[in-house]
């Protein structure tokens, strides 16, 4: 169910898009946190002449949709959620270089959410494009639950 808490989403639910600017600083701040220091994310003063957002920020981008569609756990305002949870798995595919100047949009899914071995699973399915529909990256990430069988322990 959209609107709660993580913990709340369920099989099918699909999310409300996240449309956003690529600036430099996300750019280089992203890399900066991933230590990564190739030119290419930290200025256009590379061997492509442009910006280029890291491949990995579609884990910010999860950040981002996760955002806007559990308003009870806002993790990037500041506010904790009840179920802390483990980014278990994920498959990223790049298909294109997005860069600074283009607007973003993210979609996504829930794909399933199961129980494993008393542990709660999600899995998420994202795409990113640019707002003119070019592919940039999908996305297909298991995320554990707390273990509700284990709480007290």
């Amino acid at each position: 169910m959209l609107g709660g808490y993580i913990s709340d989403l369920d099989t099918g639910d699909v999310f409300e898009p996240v449309e956003y600017e690529l600036t430099p600083f996300i750019c280089s701040e992203y890399a900066h946190g991933a230590e990564e220091n190739c030119e290419l994310f930290h200025s256009p003063l590379n061997s492509v002449g442009r910006q280029v957002r890291p491949p990995t920020m579609i884990h910010a981008d999860k950040m981002r949709i996760l955002e806007k569609n559990c308003l009870k756990e806002q993790r990037i305002g500041g506010m904790k959620g009840p179920d802390a949870r483990i980014h278990y798995e994920y498959n990223a595919k790049y298909h294109s270089a997005a860069y600074v100047g283009e607007t973003l949009v993210v979609t996504g899914r829930i794909v399933e959410k199961y129980i494993k071995r008393g542990g709660t699973y999600l899995w998420y399915y994202l795409e990113v494009h640019t707002k003119a529909g070019r592919l940039v990256t999908t996305y297909n990430d298991l995320t554990l639950l707390r273990n509700k069988a284990k709480e007290g322990a």
